[in-house]
């Protein structure tokens, strides 16, 4: 294969983001694209963000939780104190098999 001579970038394209704009971070416990780690993650750097995790939901949080779609409704009317009490004790949905 040859050499592209093109420059590693990582350093740059890793740095955290950081700012005092009201921030909501939603994911899913389930989700193996971005998983759930990552919002504590860039929370940590962000000084006004509210992190909420829904259990058993994948990568689509908002589309398919009642819930979530709760917690963004109240942080666009209030970004600095959004609702996430729905998420206080949620549970995930059993996993269940129905045969044919």
């Amino acid at each position: 294969m040859p050499d592209l001579d093109v420059a590693d970038r990582a350093s740059v394209q890793r740095v955290a983001t950081v700012g005092p704009v009201p921030a909501l971070l939603v994911s899913g416990t389930f989700d193996v694209k971005t998983g759930a780690s990552w919002a504590k993650d860039v929370a940590r750097d962000l000084s006004r963000s509210t992190a909420v995790q829904v259990p058993g939901i994948g990568h689509w949080v908002v589309p398919q939780s009642p819930c979530a779609q709760r917690v963004l409704a109240s942080f666009l009317a209030r970004p600095a104190a959004p609702d996430t009490a729905c998420a206080d004790g949620l549970e995930p949905q059993p996993f269940t098999i129905v045969p044919k």
